[in-house]
């Protein structure tokens, strides 16, 4: 419980840092905004998949694809749903205030 908590959040932290120093990166329409949540859930989907049929294999090998692959998806997803919620906050008028 304790390592899940403490990926999510690093996770959380990575992705607010990337939101911040890769600001030029974010995506201009809302459609690119949705593509990029799209994906991101496809991936975790796929992942989840993977980790279910690591069943059985070395824990060295689990631990690899948590952090090898896990991580940067779970990064990625995070960061996707920092710019949709941007992505709203602008399109309803709320953002800056």
């Amino acid at each position: 419980m304790t390592f899940t908590l403490t990926l999510t959040i690093g996770a959380a932290l990575l992705a607010a840092w990337f939101d911040v120093r890769l600001e030029k990166l974010r995506p201009k329409s809302p459609a690119k905004g949705l593509t990029h949540a799209l994906i991101s859930v496809v991936a975790l989907i796929g992942i989840g998949a993977l980790l279910g049929a690591a069943e059985g294999v070395p824990k060295a090998v689990v631990m690899a694809i948590v952090l090898g692959v896990l991580l940067p998806a779970l990064v990625y997803a995070l960061l996707a749903g920092f710019w949709m919620m941007r992505t709203l906050a602008e399109l309803t008028g709320s953002a800056g205030r």
